[in-house]
């Protein structure tokens, strides 16, 4: 049968390595769109699929679709759970957007049945259409790459295994197989953006420059999605190399991030919250990029995005807030190291040149320090040389300048020997012991 769309369909559950023992919860409204995909995952294996409906409560009709949903899952053998759910209610308390609120908990729902029954996989109906649409809507809105990609195949739990087949051929395959489906009205509804963009939009685009502009919204798509996955990939791949964990902070070399490209600095940026967030809720393009027009100005500073703090000081960008941890002095033994607070600090001693460049280390003239050295807090009074500065400074008025946080200044671990300070690891190092041609023994100091 020319529309039939199983061939398609079974390629595209390969590609998502979605197998016959599987079991799958498939999301059924009771529209054409999850009904062909009840069908089609019903055809590939009526014993592993439940299906899932959820009452929203917003049309006269919801009652009457959630009863055909259950007759036509009887029909099929297949399990159904039927759940209704005040979404007036809650969206009365959130703010959020009909569409918002009703999408949030659905999903929600979907994903707390899955669990709790035993369904590996959730199976939405998105179509080519809904992708062409997606991406259409989120050009209007100024995406860059990654809105681009659109609705992905696969998202956790969620799979779409008909992305890439059309409407029209998702009606055609439910002629063919009289396959019975209701229609929600609100669908046509002129209020809504996707609407009007469906019904408007598209259409006009389509008569008027190209009459394949549903396909080429969707091979942009593909195409976009896949540049943006490359490039999140060598983004995360950056972040996990550099970053380290802090107080309770993650941190990033400020120098490594100013030598990426722009496209990769926002990718970056994105990838550090991810890693101490886990998730990008409420962060958006203006959330990111002034957060890294701050750090292009090369200054301290401290900046609130939605449910984190981030801020910079001269060496590196900080994520999240400073946890405060106790410590005492202690002295720190050659080599040796010591733990103080969230830092551990290390010393090693080689002969000049044998010392490979390091991160997150300074290199003293060893036989220029007066030993032992010292691993203490900030003490009133407390003066520092800055390398490549002129003169002494106060550690007080250098970590303002840097815009330390007052409420982390007094945990910050300072070395010492036992004339000066020698450093204040992420801050500054002082200019005493710094490598000359006529150094011999090489102490370098690190902190992890």
């Amino acid at each position: 049968m020319a529309s039939d769309l199983f061939p398609v369909f079974m390629k595209n559950l390969q590609l998502l390595s979605v197998t016959a023992t599987d079991r799958v919860l498939v999301a059924v409204s009771g529209g054409p769109d999850s009904v062909a995909l009840l069908h089609l995952l019903w055809r590939f294996n009526p014993r592993n699929i439940g299906v899932f409906h959820l009452n929203h409560g917003f049309r006269d009709a919801a009652s009457k679709d959630a009863r055909f949903v259950q007759d036509y899952a009887e029909k099929l053998g297949v399990p159904a759970q039927i759940e209704a759910y005040d979404i007036t209610g809650f969206l009365s308390s959130s703010g959020e957007s009909k569409q918002q609120g009703a999408r949030k908990i659905r999903y929600q729902l979907l994903r707390n049945f899955a669990e709790v029954n035993g369904y590996h996989r959730i199976a939405l109906g998105h179509h080519g259409d809904d992708q062409a649409e997606t991406v259409l809507m989120r050009m209007l809105r100024g995406a860059g790459l990654h809105g681009l990609g659109g609705i992905p195949p696969q998202r956790g739990p969620f799979i779409r295994p008909l992305l890439n087949v059309y409407k029209k051929e998702i009606l055609q395959y439910c002629n063919d197989f009289e396959i019975p489906y209701v229609v929600d009205e609100s669908n046509f509804e002129p209020v809504y953006l996707r609407n009007k963009i469906r019904q408007e939009l598209l259409p006009l685009l389509a008569e008027e420059y190209n009459p394949e502009i549903v396909a080429q919204l969707v091979q942009l798509s593909d195409l976009a999605r896949e540049d943006e996955l490359e490039l999140q990939k060598r983004a995360e791949e950056t972040a996990g190399k550099h970053l380290k964990w802090r107080r309770g902070q993650v941190l990033f070399p400020r120098k490594v991030f100013a030598e990426l490209s722009i496209a990769m600095q926002r990718r970056v940026l994105r990838a550090l919250l991810q890693i101490y967030r886990g998730n990008l809720l409420q962060i958006g393009f203006n959330h990111i990029e002034t957060w890294r027009q701050r750090l292009s100005e090369g200054s301290s500073f401290r900046l609130s995005l939605p449910q984190v703090w981030v801020s910079a000081n001269v060496e590196y960008i900080f994520v999240g807030d400073f946890v405060a941890k106790e410590w005492s002095p202690m002295t720190l033994t050659l080599p040796g190291q010591v733990r103080a607070g969230h830092f551990t600090i290390k010393a090693e001693i080689a002969p000049r040149d044998e010392l490979a460049p390091s991160e997150n280390s300074e290199d003293f003239d060893l036989d220029m320090l007066e030993l032992p050295l010292k691993v203490r807090s900030r003490q009133e009074g407390d003066r520092i040389k800055p390398f490549g500065g002129v003169g002494s400074k106060k550690v007080k008025d250098l970590l303002i300048d840097m815009h330390i946080p007052a409420d982390q200044r007094d945990f910050l671990p300072l070395i010492c020997d036992q004339e000066d300070i020698l450093w204040i690891p992420t801050v500054r190092r002082s200019s005493k012991g710094a490598i000359s041609k006529s150094t011999v023994r090489v102490l370098r100091l690190s902190w992890e």
